[in-house]
């Protein structure tokens, strides 16, 4: 596993948030000459660390669009069950996101329809595509109030306060 230092930290925080930049204006951004910097670039690639690289698109300048929110919970928790939902909704391009999660549901889903019939034909579809949905809540997103900016990577990789405090 890649030991991150310094460095590592500070270009993770810049790619995350600009993914194009050149890599001479990454190399000035976080002090360190070209070549380096790329090797780093492609330690961090070949490492997993850096998965892909997205554009962020602008949705309302294509059209009209819905943004669902939705909790999921299936009728049985094998493991067989879970496996087959999670198969089927990658089949299904409207569902952009999807987290298998602890609580009163067992999934929160991200969907992208067109409008409101367009999502109840999807939500209809896959109630009836018998992959072991029990109960399914949308609500739709009015606004985003805040995007993505990046994860914490410096509070993520900082000591922990408990460090030296507790003892196993």
């Amino acid at each position: 596993m890649l030991k991150l230092d310094r460095l590592f930290i500070k270009i993770l925080q810049v790619l995350q948030t600009n993914g194009r930049i050149s890599n001479l204006d990454l190399s000035e951004e976080v002090n360190l000459s070209p070549s380096p910097c790329l090797e780093r670039v492609r330690k961090l690639e070949e490492a997993g660390l850096i998965t892909q690289y997205l554009a962020e698109i602008d949705l309302d300048k294509i059209g009209a669009n819905l943004h669902i929110m939705a909790e999921i919970t299936l009728g049985n928790h094998l493991v067989d069950d879970f496996k087959r939902f999670e198969a089927a909704i990658t089949n299904v391009p409207e569902v952009i996101s999807c987290y298998k999660i602890a609580g009163p549901f067992d999934y929160t889903m991200d969907m992208i329809c067109r409008d409101i019939a367009h999502f109840n034909q999807l939500k209809e579809k896959l109630l009836a595509a018998n992959i072991g949905i029990e109960n399914f809540r949308g609500h739709v997103v009015m606004e985003r109030t805040k995007t993505f900016s990046g994860y914490p990577l410096e509070s993520l990789t900082a000591p922990s306060p408990l460090d030296g405090v507790l003892k196993g």
